[in-house]
């Protein structure tokens, strides 16, 4: 395609593209013979026709791809076809004023020779810089239809997060190339590529640490260990929601709602516990001591009903209590229950140990505690 664009460019610069000599010659010639007109007036006002004239043919392209094509293209059910006719909009638009102004500016017969050939550089460069406007927009405009009508179809959410940045490397590696020739113009191309390889090398070493992130990113949106929505467990860092995976950083939202940003080299390399997965249902550990003296069965028991009777408690499995420890003064029972959403992992403890403390003092189930006493010594 960027060939193409030269080789159209280069037909610009040589007067090719369409020969309008003999029409401004005739044009000219009537305006001066009908109004009067100079030849040098006659000369300017023949190029400002034929640039107006480009204009209104531009204006009507527009008009043609904003409102009559997609008529003719709305029974598809595809939505590539609407992208495109988006993308090319501009360009064309673009593409169609240059032409007439570079037309226009050969009309003019008293131009010097070093404006002429300063006007074919410019035209070149203009045709390239086009050339990769329709190119980048035509680029977007792909991806646009993929992440609108493919991916979401797609079980992998891979593509959500991989196509944004496809697409702004493929646009900036467009203008990239168009830079390059451009610059190709004015001096030999083959020690600006070599140079630009060293200026690479150079940059890469430079931006390690960025590049670093960017295959955590790649490694993490591959291997999946989490996703958007997550909450994880962070060695450093605590429990919290995953809001954001860029291509340099994590963004982690903890539980005291403080938003921690993480560079994804860490995070690929790091071991992390993924609450959410395989899905949200979670395990939750409370420990009660009661008195030695205590029916410990009856608290046992006291202590699943408790959990049962609270609404985000699984049904299954059903809540347990084990005695676990027996203390110095207390003998430690444990409760296991399941609740649905890792999301209520503290209130719902908070309902459970309320219900315990009730239906203990009820009861008579007591929860001891140390006693320290303090013996004055005798003189």
């Amino acid at each position: 395609m960027l060939e193409t664009i030269n080789t159209t460019a280069s037909n610009a610069t040589s007067g090719s593209i369409v020969d309008i000599r003999p029409m401004a010659d005739g044009l000219e010639s009537w305006i001066g013979l009908h109004m009067g007109l100079g030849a040098a007036v006659s000369d300017f006002l023949t190029a400002a026709i034929i640039l107006a004239i480009f204009v209104v043919i531009s204006q009507l392209a527009k008009h043609f791809v904003t409102d009559v094509m997609p008529h003719m293209v709305a029974k598809t059910e595809s939505t590539l076809d609407d992208e495109i006719l988006t993308a090319i909009k501009g360009p064309i638009q673009v593409l169609i004023i240059v032409i007439g102004a570079y037309l226009a500016s050969k009309t003019l017969n008293q131009m010097p020779q070093a404006i002429s050939g300063l006007l074919d550089r410019l035209t070149t460069i203009a045709l390239i810089l086009v050339g990769a406007y329709f190119i980048s927009n035509l680029i977007s405009a792909v991806i646009r239809w993929y992440m609108h009508d493919i991916a979401p179809r797609t079980n992998s959410d891979l593509d959500d997060h991989l196509m944004p940045f496809l697409q702004k490397f493929m646009v900036a590696a467009v203008y990239v190339v168009a830079l390059v020739m451009i610059i190709g113009l004015f001096t030999p191309i083959t020690p600006l590529l070599a140079g630009l390889g060293v200026f690479g090398i150079a940059i890469a070493l430079a931006a390690k640490e960025m590049l670093s992130n960017l295959f955590g990113a790649v490694a993490i949106l591959t291997d999946r260990p989490y996703k958007i929505g997550d909450r994880l467990m962070v060695k450093g860092i605590g429990m919290g929601d995953v809001s954001d995976i860029g291509m340099r950083s994590t963004r982690i939202k903890t539980t005291d709602n403080r938003i921690v940003v993480i560079p994804n080299e860490m995070m690929a390399n790091s071991r992390i516990v993924n609450v959410s997965q395989p899905d949200a249902k979670v395990r939750i550990t409370l420990k009660v001591g009661v008195g030695y003296t205590s029916n410990i069965d009856r608290a046992c028991a006291i202590m699943e009903q408790s959990a049962a009777e609270t609404q985000s408690v699984s049904g299954e499995p059903k809540p347990r209590a084990y005695v676990s420890q027996l203390s110095d003064f207390s003998v430690e029972i444990t409760l296991l229950a399941w609740i649905d959403s890792y999301t209520e992992d503290l209130d719902t403890p908070n309902m459970i140990y309320r219900r315990i403390l009730s239906r203990f003092k009820e009861e008579g189930i007591e929860i001891p505690y140390p006693v320290m006493t303090v013996m004055p010594k005798k003189s």
